[in-house]
């Protein structure tokens, strides 16, 4: 039996991370068809998009913004915007999956990436981070808040509300997140994905460049 280890850098307000994952998973699945004794060990890193946004305290309120006012404010164009998200409304539709990029609101994501964190304790980071990228981008769900993140932490099988309210609130992964957000700073952009220790891929790319690199590891 093999295993592949693949490092992911990722942020939950990314939409290209969501296509990513979503892209990875078909992979993954196609390559167990033909390799069904290889297994996968994933591993989630922090990265913010966004790191002017105020970090959140879990005690106070959370401050969120309309997610279209910001994006005009960092990209400039409302129209260039409109394309943006239409194209990738287009491509999320070719996968199954729903991004809309214009509606809700943006915050800080810690607390997202503490929960993400907490999740890794449960080996239930891939499953957790997937339901907080459909809240966000298929639901327009605020994930900022840690109500935000404990109703969508409900619908993961595997992990203990009650334990991750804790791990939030007592700040049990704050550093481990600093740390994170600090060491992959320099990646530049997410999605960014290790496999094997050794062979990088960035962006939304296709199942197709995934599955090539597992056949060329296995």
């Amino acid at each position: 039996m093999s295993v592949i280890s693949i490092s992911i850098v990722s942020d939950v307000v990314c939409p290209w991370c969501y296509v990513g994952i979503t892209q990875l998973q078909k992979a993954i699945q196609a390559f167990h068809n033909n390799h069904p004794d290889t297994t996968f060990n994933i591993k989630w890193h922090a990265f913010e998009l966004n790191p002017t946004l105020e970090p959140i305290d879990p005690s106070k309120k959370v401050l969120v913004s309309p997610k279209v006012e910001h994006l005009e404010r960092k990209f400039g164009s409302l129209d260039r915007i409109k394309q943006m998200s239409e194209f990738l409304k287009e491509r999320a539709n070719s996968l199954g999956i729903k991004i809309d990029t214009l509606g809700g609101n943006i915050g800080s994501t810690r607390l997202a990436h503490e929960s993400i964190a907490y999740a890794g304790q449960k080996n239930k980071q891939t499953e957790l981070s997937i339901a907080l990228f459909e809240a966000y981008f298929s639901r327009n769900e605020d994930i900022f808040s840690k109500d935000d993140i404990l109703r969508v932490a409900k619908s993961v099988d595997g992990i203990n509300v009650t334990e991750l309210d804790d791990y939030i609130s007592t700040g049990k992964g704050r550093n481990l997140v600093d740390d994170e957000i600090r060491k992959y700073r320099a990646v530049g952009g997410v999605p960014d994905f290790t496999i094997q220790g050794q062979v990088k891929i960035h962006g939304g790319q296709d199942a197709a460049v995934f599955e090539q690199i597992f056949e060329r590891l296995v």
